[in-house]
């Protein structure tokens, strides 16, 4: 393990002493509060077993304005006035241990906001995916039994006419012809049935 991570680990320690946990439903929006009466600070996300991440840091509490440590972290989180931050429609991604640190020395931790999903939120999305999802299958399979129903019953019909509008018909006739292949010996009597019009 480096020495930036084991001085990471060891600062968290420290902001964790007080954890303020906080549940949130998957998709709102969540402002964390800094504790920390300074106008510049850094906002670090810890997910276990991972270190700190170092996300951004701001310049003035007045301000909304803010430093990135990578681009992708402002998609998701931004600072509002007195330097809380902003996570938009959060997911499972930003969930995690949130602390402020005072940029100058000596550094100065703020309590940490642990961000959890509530479990019976997440429960009853669970059930409704899962409920949604057996629905969704037997009105296919219902659809297709129909489908398959309908295709026999219309094949089977078309047959039935077929034959019994030739049998009606006075303008039709049934005639046995026997095929016999050129004049090579005797011919194998076949039959094959023709239906004609007059």
């Amino acid at each position: 393990m480096s020495l930036i991570s084991l001085i990471d680990l060891l600062m968290f320690s420290q902001a964790t002493e007080s954890l303020t946990n906080t549940s949130v439903t998957l998709g709102a929006d969540v402002i964390i509060s800094c504790d920390l009466d300074i106008e510049e600070i850094y906002w670090y996300r810890q997910k276990s077993p991972d270190p700190p991440v170092l996300m951004l840091r701001t310049f003035d509490r007045t301000s909304e304005g803010a430093e990135y440590e990578d681009r992708i972290f402002k998609l998701k989180y931004s600072v509002k006035t007195n330097s809380r931050l902003f996570i938009r429609n959060i997911s499972t991604d930003e969930l995690g241990v949130y602390y402020c640190v005072k940029t100058s020395e000596p550094q100065k931790f703020s309590n940490a906001t642990k961000i959890y999903i509530n479990k019976s939120d997440e429960t009853e999305w669970r059930n409704l995916t899962i409920i949604t999802s057996v629905l969704m299958n037997v009105l296919s399979i219902i659809g297709l039994i129909v489908m398959v129903k309908s295709y026999i019953y219309v094949t089977g019909r078309s047959k039935n006419y077929t034959a019994a509008q030739n049998s009606n018909n006075p303008k039709c006739a049934e005639i046995d012809l026997f095929v016999c292949p050129g004049n090579i010996g005797p011919c194998p009597e076949q039959s094959m049935t023709v239906f004609y019009s007059q």
